[in-house]
């Protein structure tokens, strides 16, 4: 089911609310995706801001569930 997908959109694992961000994936595991940009999640309780630093498409592909959420 994960080789189909296009895009994998991002949520808040401690809120679980989307971030309003999504990745689309290019077919090249090995390849940096996203490196030093800041998600913050948009809610006003969470106050949450993630950096990515030194992430693969293929670790963002592992953390995907079946229907394209990965949850940060």
């Amino acid at each position: 089911m994960k080789s189909q997908l296009q895009a994998i959109d991002f949520y808040c694992k401690k809120c679980r609310k989307s971030m309003r961000i999504s990745y689309a994936l290019t077919g090249d595991r090995t390849a940096p995706a996203m490196n030093g940009i800041m998600i913050k999640c948009h809610t006003h309780k969470c106050t949450r801001v993630l950096t990515l630093k030194n992430f693969t498409e293929g670790q963002i592909v592992e953390r995907t569930d079946a229907l394209g959420k990965c949850y940060l």
